[in-house]
């Protein structure tokens, strides 16, 4: 009876061991059973058939919104879009305008689209293009750096009509972006003096001197050019003007009672030099 006892005690001891052991290893077992259906359902989410029907999705989005802000040329919004998605956003180098190549950097001639007797100038900063997710249509598109023409600065300076050129520019910091198609053609911008060095003057030939302030609608830069004549005014390459043989001043020919006509080889004095 003495082994006996022995030997069922050790069973009940080998019981009340292997017991705890089993149920732990069965609680984990459970929780690893739970766990690898958790993976198996997220695999199954992101499985290529559903990444598709989510990338269609995205698409059909993108194409939605690309439309509705092209149409409302909300361009800077429909870059954004654009950039969300890949392979609907590129930029580019240069472009072709009827059959010319148009380069980042240099100016051109826009068309106003509307009843005003004078396009647009500006300077080419990016060229990109913007693909139409469902037609596959591109969309170009222009950020340009505005020119001022004298039309639009003697508006709120009425004075500066005097001595403002007709081919002057005024440079500004805004920024716009375009469709391309409204680019006409490039035109040229010299600074005043290569202007009037120039010994013939095409139409789309231009100079820039001053820079204009669009939020003040102010001229920058005006009291750094020299002033000419008594009306103490900067060059205006468009008007006449005569040199004192003494003082060797020049001097607009109306300021002096002069016509074009009258100019000879004769020598020509100032009231000051008289």
């Amino acid at each position: 009876m003495h082994t006996s006892f022995k030997y069922q005690d050790i069973i009940n001891n080998l019981k009340a061991v292997l017991y705890p052991i089993g149920f732990k290893l069965k609680m984990k077992y459970s929780h690893w059973i739970k766990k690898a259906r958790k993976t198996k359902d997220r695999l199954k989410k992101e499985s290529p058939e559903s990444s598709t029907i989510t990338k269609k999705q995205i698409s059909k989005d993108s194409s939605i919104s690309i439309r509705e802000l092209y149409k409302a040329q909300k361009w800077e919004n429909l870059i954004k879009i654009a950039k969300q998605s890949k392979g609907l956003f590129e930029e580019y180098d240069c472009m072709k305008v009827q059959k010319k190549v148009i380069k980042l950097g240099e100016s051109v001639l826009i068309n106003s689209g509307d009843a005003h007797d004078e396009d647009y100038i500006g300077t080419i900063k990016q060229i990109i293009s913007i693909k139409e997710p469902t037609t596959l249509k591109l969309i170009c598109l222009c950020r340009v750096q505005w020119y001022m023409r004298k039309s639009e600065v003697i508006k709120s300076h009425p004075k500066s009509n005097e001595w403002v050129s007709e081919q002057e520019l005024f440079k500004t910091k805004h920024e716009d972006y375009i469709l391309a198609q409204t680019v006409i053609h490039s035109c040229q911008i010299f600074s005043c003096k290569e202007y009037v060095d120039l010994d013939e003057i095409e139409s789309t030939v231009y100079f820039n001197r001053l820079r204009w302030d669009m939020e003040k609608k102010q001229i920058q830069g005006f009291e750094t050019l020299q002033k000419f004549c008594s009306c103490q005014q900067p060059v205006n390459p468009d008007r006449k003007y005569v040199q004192c043989d003494s003082c060797h001043q020049w001097y607009h020919l109306e300021c002096v009672g002069l016509q074009e006509g009258e100019l000879n080889d004769s020598e020509f004095f100032c009231k000051l030099c008289l």
